[in-house]
Protein backbone atom coordinates (compact mmCIF):
# COMPACT_ATOMS: atom_id res chain seq x y z
CA UNK A 1 0.00 0.00 0.00
CA UNK A 2 2.73 2.20 0.99
CA UNK A 3 4.45 1.77 -2.51
CA UNK A 4 1.30 2.62 -4.15
CA UNK A 5 0.95 5.70 -2.74
CA UNK A 6 4.34 6.57 -3.28
CA UNK A 7 4.35 5.76 -7.20
CA UNK A 8 0.67 8.02 -7.19
CA UNK A 9 2.29 11.22 -5.14
CA UNK A 10 5.25 11.11 -7.68
CA UNK A 11 2.63 10.89 -10.45
CA UNK A 12 0.42 13.55 -9.58
CA UNK A 13 3.37 15.71 -8.46
CA UNK A 14 4.70 15.05 -12.23
CA UNK A 15 1.01 16.23 -13.31
CA UNK A 16 0.92 19.51 -11.56
CA UNK A 17 4.78 20.09 -12.70
CA UNK A 18 3.65 19.43 -16.14
CA UNK A 19 0.66 21.70 -16.30
CA UNK A 20 3.10 24.28 -14.85
CA UNK A 21 5.29 24.26 -17.40
CA UNK A 22 2.37 24.91 -20.01
CA UNK A 23 1.42 27.90 -18.53
CA UNK A 24 4.37 29.18 -18.33
CA UNK A 25 5.55 28.92 -21.80
CA UNK A 26 2.47 28.42 -23.84
CA UNK A 27 2.53 31.96 -25.05
CA UNK A 28 6.17 31.06 -26.50
CA UNK A 29 5.26 28.68 -28.93
CA UNK A 30 3.31 28.37 -32.48
CA UNK A 31 1.15 26.23 -31.62
CA UNK A 32 0.05 25.50 -28.35
CA UNK A 33 -2.41 22.82 -26.78
CA UNK A 34 -5.74 23.63 -25.31
CA UNK A 35 -6.29 23.50 -22.28
CA UNK A 36 -8.49 20.52 -22.21
CA UNK A 37 -6.03 18.55 -23.99
CA UNK A 38 -3.28 19.37 -21.67
CA UNK A 39 -6.30 18.24 -18.70
CA UNK A 40 -6.16 15.14 -20.84
CA UNK A 41 -2.64 14.83 -20.93
CA UNK A 42 -1.74 15.78 -17.03
CA UNK A 43 -4.59 13.22 -16.05
CA UNK A 44 -2.44 10.52 -18.34
CA UNK A 45 0.69 11.16 -16.17
CA UNK A 46 -0.57 10.85 -13.36
CA UNK A 47 -0.57 6.84 -13.82
CA UNK A 48 2.43 7.12 -16.47
CA UNK A 49 4.87 9.15 -15.19
CA UNK A 50 7.64 7.28 -15.76
CA UNK A 51 6.92 7.61 -19.48
CA UNK A 52 6.88 11.21 -19.06
CA UNK A 53 10.25 11.41 -18.17
CA UNK A 54 11.54 9.13 -20.42
CA UNK A 55 10.07 11.10 -23.03
CA UNK A 56 11.37 14.02 -21.59
CA UNK A 57 15.11 13.13 -21.40
CA UNK A 58 15.07 11.18 -24.82
CA UNK A 59 13.74 14.19 -26.46
CA UNK A 60 15.88 17.16 -28.05
CA UNK A 61 12.32 19.59 -28.47
CA UNK A 62 11.17 19.90 -25.21
CA UNK A 63 7.91 22.18 -26.34
CA UNK A 64 6.16 19.31 -28.00
CA UNK A 65 5.22 18.25 -24.89
CA UNK A 66 2.60 21.68 -24.54
CA UNK A 67 1.89 21.66 -28.04
CA UNK A 68 -0.81 20.54 -30.27
CA UNK A 69 0.16 17.25 -32.01
CA UNK A 70 1.26 17.86 -36.01
CA UNK A 71 -1.21 16.44 -38.79
CA UNK A 72 1.86 14.89 -41.57
CA UNK A 73 0.08 13.91 -44.39
CA UNK A 74 1.57 10.49 -45.35
CA UNK A 75 3.64 10.27 -48.31
CA UNK A 76 1.63 8.99 -51.46
CA UNK A 77 2.99 5.07 -52.06
CA UNK A 78 4.15 3.68 -55.54
CA UNK A 79 1.14 1.99 -56.78
CA UNK A 80 2.55 -1.43 -57.90
CA UNK A 81 1.42 -2.34 -61.81
CA UNK A 82 1.23 -6.08 -60.92
CA UNK A 83 -1.52 -5.16 -58.00
CA UNK A 84 -3.51 -3.51 -60.31
CA UNK A 85 -3.32 -5.93 -62.84
CA UNK A 86 -4.48 -8.34 -60.16
CA UNK A 87 -7.36 -6.09 -59.13
CA UNK A 88 -8.56 -5.64 -62.67
CA UNK A 89 -8.38 -9.46 -63.27
CA UNK A 90 -10.05 -10.42 -60.21
CA UNK A 91 -12.29 -8.02 -61.02
CA UNK A 92 -13.04 -9.73 -64.35
CA UNK A 93 -13.33 -13.02 -62.86
CA UNK A 94 -15.62 -11.74 -60.60
CA UNK A 95 -18.11 -10.27 -63.50
CA UNK A 96 -17.84 -13.36 -65.29
CA UNK A 97 -18.73 -15.61 -62.61
CA UNK A 98 -21.63 -13.51 -61.78
CA UNK A 99 -22.73 -13.29 -65.37
CA UNK A 100 -22.58 -17.00 -65.80
CA UNK A 101 -24.85 -17.51 -62.13
CA UNK A 102 -27.23 -15.13 -63.89
CA UNK A 103 -27.16 -17.16 -66.86
CA UNK A 104 -27.95 -20.35 -65.29
CA UNK A 105 -30.49 -18.68 -63.00
CA UNK A 106 -32.05 -17.33 -65.99
CA UNK A 107 -32.06 -20.92 -68.06
CA UNK A 108 -33.81 -22.43 -64.92
CA UNK A 109 -36.56 -20.36 -64.98
CA UNK A 110 -40.24 -21.77 -66.71
CA UNK A 111 -41.02 -20.77 -70.03
CA UNK A 112 -42.93 -17.52 -70.36
CA UNK A 113 -46.38 -17.88 -71.19
CA UNK A 114 -48.74 -14.99 -72.62
CA UNK A 115 -48.25 -12.80 -69.57
CA UNK A 116 -46.01 -11.84 -66.78
CA UNK A 117 -47.33 -11.10 -62.73
CA UNK A 118 -45.54 -8.74 -61.22
CA UNK A 119 -46.21 -8.14 -57.02
CA UNK A 120 -45.54 -4.72 -56.05
CA UNK A 121 -42.95 -3.68 -53.46
CA UNK A 122 -42.19 -0.67 -51.28
CA UNK A 123 -38.66 0.71 -51.34
CA UNK A 124 -36.96 -2.26 -49.55
CA UNK A 125 -38.83 -4.93 -51.47
CA UNK A 126 -41.74 -5.61 -48.68
CA UNK A 127 -44.87 -6.87 -50.45
CA UNK A 128 -47.77 -4.30 -50.76
CA UNK A 129 -51.37 -4.65 -52.51
CA UNK A 130 -50.72 -3.98 -55.91
CA UNK A 131 -50.38 -7.45 -58.46
CA UNK A 132 -49.77 -6.05 -62.02
CA UNK A 133 -50.01 -7.88 -65.27
CA UNK A 134 -49.20 -7.22 -68.36
CA UNK A 135 -49.09 -9.07 -71.72
CA UNK A 136 -46.16 -10.41 -72.73
CA UNK A 137 -45.83 -9.19 -76.11
CA UNK A 138 -45.71 -5.75 -74.37
CA UNK A 139 -43.45 -6.09 -72.25
CA UNK A 140 -40.87 -7.05 -74.91
CA UNK A 141 -40.66 -3.93 -76.85
CA UNK A 142 -40.37 -1.76 -73.77
CA UNK A 143 -37.50 -3.65 -72.34
CA UNK A 144 -35.66 -4.36 -75.99
CA UNK A 145 -35.81 -0.28 -75.87
CA UNK A 146 -34.49 0.04 -72.15
CA UNK A 147 -31.65 -1.82 -73.91
CA UNK A 148 -31.33 0.07 -77.10
CA UNK A 149 -32.15 3.83 -76.35
CA UNK A 150 -32.75 5.28 -79.93
CA UNK A 151 -30.48 8.40 -81.11
CA UNK A 152 -31.67 11.89 -80.68
CA UNK A 153 -30.41 14.33 -83.34
CA UNK A 154 -31.52 17.92 -82.93
CA UNK A 155 -32.23 20.29 -86.21
CA UNK A 156 -30.13 23.14 -85.96
CA UNK A 157 -30.04 24.37 -89.71
CA UNK A 158 -32.18 28.01 -90.20
CA UNK A 159 -33.83 29.32 -93.12
CA UNK A 160 -30.24 30.39 -94.51
CA UNK A 161 -29.18 26.85 -94.95
CA UNK A 162 -32.56 25.78 -97.57
CA UNK A 163 -29.85 25.71 -101.07
CA UNK A 164 -29.99 22.76 -102.80
CA UNK A 165 -26.42 20.97 -101.63
CA UNK A 166 -27.32 22.81 -97.86
CA UNK A 167 -30.47 19.91 -98.64
CA UNK A 168 -28.41 17.45 -99.96
CA UNK A 169 -25.89 17.54 -96.83
CA UNK A 170 -28.77 17.52 -94.46
CA UNK A 171 -29.85 14.38 -96.35
CA UNK A 172 -26.91 12.19 -96.07
CA UNK A 173 -26.29 13.43 -92.60
CA UNK A 174 -30.11 12.16 -91.66
CA UNK A 175 -29.26 8.64 -94.22
CA UNK A 176 -25.89 8.29 -92.04
CA UNK A 177 -28.18 9.21 -89.05
CA UNK A 178 -30.54 5.98 -90.03
CA UNK A 179 -27.67 3.85 -90.32
CA UNK A 180 -26.39 4.79 -86.89
CA UNK A 181 -29.47 4.25 -85.18
CA UNK A 182 -30.14 1.21 -87.19
CA UNK A 183 -27.09 -0.69 -85.48
CA UNK A 184 -27.56 0.84 -82.39
CA UNK A 185 -31.13 -0.73 -82.24
CA UNK A 186 -29.67 -4.06 -83.64
CA UNK A 187 -26.60 -4.39 -81.05
CA UNK A 188 -27.34 -4.37 -77.46
CA UNK A 189 -25.01 -2.06 -75.49
CA UNK A 190 -26.16 -3.27 -71.65
CA UNK A 191 -25.11 -7.00 -71.82
CA UNK A 192 -25.23 -7.13 -67.87
CA UNK A 193 -27.70 -5.39 -66.84
CA UNK A 194 -30.38 -7.23 -64.60
CA UNK A 195 -32.70 -5.58 -68.09
CA UNK A 196 -30.80 -7.77 -70.16
CA UNK A 197 -31.61 -11.14 -68.13
CA UNK A 198 -35.33 -9.88 -67.90
CA UNK A 199 -35.13 -10.05 -71.97
CA UNK A 200 -33.56 -13.14 -72.12
CA UNK A 201 -36.36 -14.85 -70.12
CA UNK A 202 -39.01 -12.90 -72.02
CA UNK A 203 -37.68 -13.76 -75.16
CA UNK A 204 -38.80 -17.43 -74.43
CA UNK A 205 -42.37 -16.63 -74.33
CA UNK A 206 -44.63 -18.93 -76.13
CA UNK A 207 -48.11 -17.06 -76.98
CA UNK A 208 -50.03 -19.74 -77.06
CA UNK A 209 -48.94 -20.69 -73.55
CA UNK A 210 -51.88 -19.48 -71.96
CA UNK A 211 -49.88 -19.02 -68.42
CA UNK A 212 -49.84 -16.15 -65.97
CA UNK A 213 -45.67 -16.03 -64.57
CA UNK A 214 -44.71 -14.82 -62.06
CA UNK A 215 -41.62 -12.28 -61.64
CA UNK A 216 -38.66 -13.94 -59.90
CA UNK A 217 -37.97 -11.35 -57.00
CA UNK A 218 -34.24 -11.76 -58.18
CA UNK A 219 -35.84 -9.12 -60.77
CA UNK A 220 -36.41 -6.68 -58.22
CA UNK A 221 -35.48 -3.54 -61.07
CA UNK A 222 -38.98 -5.07 -63.05
CA UNK A 223 -40.40 -2.19 -60.74
CA UNK A 224 -38.94 0.28 -63.28
CA UNK A 225 -40.59 -1.80 -66.15
CA UNK A 226 -44.02 -2.32 -64.19
CA UNK A 227 -44.06 1.92 -63.70
CA UNK A 228 -43.27 2.70 -67.38
CA UNK A 229 -45.93 -0.44 -68.31
CA UNK A 230 -48.41 1.53 -66.47
CA UNK A 231 -47.78 5.20 -67.03
CA UNK A 232 -47.69 3.87 -70.87
CA UNK A 233 -51.36 2.96 -70.17
CA UNK A 234 -50.69 -0.72 -70.23
CA UNK A 235 -51.78 -4.14 -68.51
CA UNK A 236 -54.24 -4.06 -65.16
CA UNK A 237 -53.32 -4.25 -61.58
CA UNK A 238 -55.39 -6.20 -59.32
CA UNK A 239 -55.64 -4.69 -56.12
CA UNK A 240 -55.91 -6.77 -52.64
CA UNK A 241 -57.66 -4.42 -50.29
CA UNK A 242 -60.39 -3.69 -53.14
CA UNK A 243 -60.42 -7.11 -54.40
CA UNK A 244 -60.95 -5.14 -57.61
CA UNK A 245 -58.46 -5.60 -61.00
CA UNK A 246 -58.68 -2.04 -62.36
CA UNK A 247 -56.91 -0.95 -66.09
CA UNK A 248 -53.69 0.84 -66.42
CA UNK A 249 -55.51 4.23 -66.80
CA UNK A 250 -57.18 3.60 -63.55
CA UNK A 251 -54.45 4.12 -61.75
CA UNK A 252 -52.68 7.47 -60.47
CA UNK A 253 -48.99 7.85 -60.76
CA UNK A 254 -47.83 10.58 -58.26
CA UNK A 255 -44.60 11.37 -56.60
CA UNK A 256 -43.87 11.22 -53.04
CA UNK A 257 -40.84 12.26 -50.56
CA UNK A 258 -38.77 10.76 -47.86
CA UNK A 259 -35.53 11.14 -46.49
CA UNK A 260 -34.47 12.98 -49.84
CA UNK A 261 -35.62 10.83 -51.89
CA UNK A 262 -38.33 11.70 -54.63
CA UNK A 263 -40.16 8.72 -54.82
CA UNK A 264 -42.78 7.18 -57.48
CA UNK A 265 -45.75 5.94 -56.57
CA UNK A 266 -48.95 3.48 -57.71
CA UNK A 267 -52.58 4.34 -56.80
CA UNK A 268 -55.49 2.67 -56.97
CA UNK A 269 -58.78 4.70 -57.28
CA UNK A 270 -59.29 3.88 -53.58
CA UNK A 271 -56.07 5.27 -52.66
CA UNK A 272 -54.19 1.79 -52.06
CA UNK A 273 -50.46 2.03 -52.18
CA UNK A 274 -49.55 0.02 -54.86
CA UNK A 275 -45.72 -0.20 -55.67
CA UNK A 276 -43.47 2.40 -54.54
CA UNK A 277 -40.08 2.83 -56.13
CA UNK A 278 -37.40 4.90 -55.48
CA UNK A 279 -36.45 7.82 -58.38
CA UNK A 280 -34.24 10.58 -57.02
CA UNK A 281 -31.70 11.21 -54.30
CA UNK A 282 -30.80 14.41 -52.91
CA UNK A 283 -27.41 15.32 -51.52
CA UNK A 284 -27.39 18.15 -48.38
CA UNK A 285 -24.26 19.71 -48.50
CA UNK A 286 -22.21 18.92 -44.83
CA UNK A 287 -22.18 21.96 -42.24
CA UNK A 288 -18.40 23.67 -41.85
Amino acid sequence: MYLFNFYFSIGLFSAFVFVGYWWLYKDRVDAPASPSLMLIRATAYIFVWPVLFWKWFKSEDKTRFITEPEFVMPEPRPVDPNIVKNSARNAEREAQTLHQEWLSFVDTLPQCGSHIMYKGTDLYGERLDGRFIFATADLLPLVFDKLNPKLVSFDDTDSANDSPDAEREASDAEAETNSQTISWVNTPNLPNTQEHYIHRWLRTYDPALFVCNVVPTSFNRFEYIASDMIEAGKGQVHCKRCDTVYDASDIKAVDGGQGGWILGELYCPNDHLLARRKKIHFMRPRGN
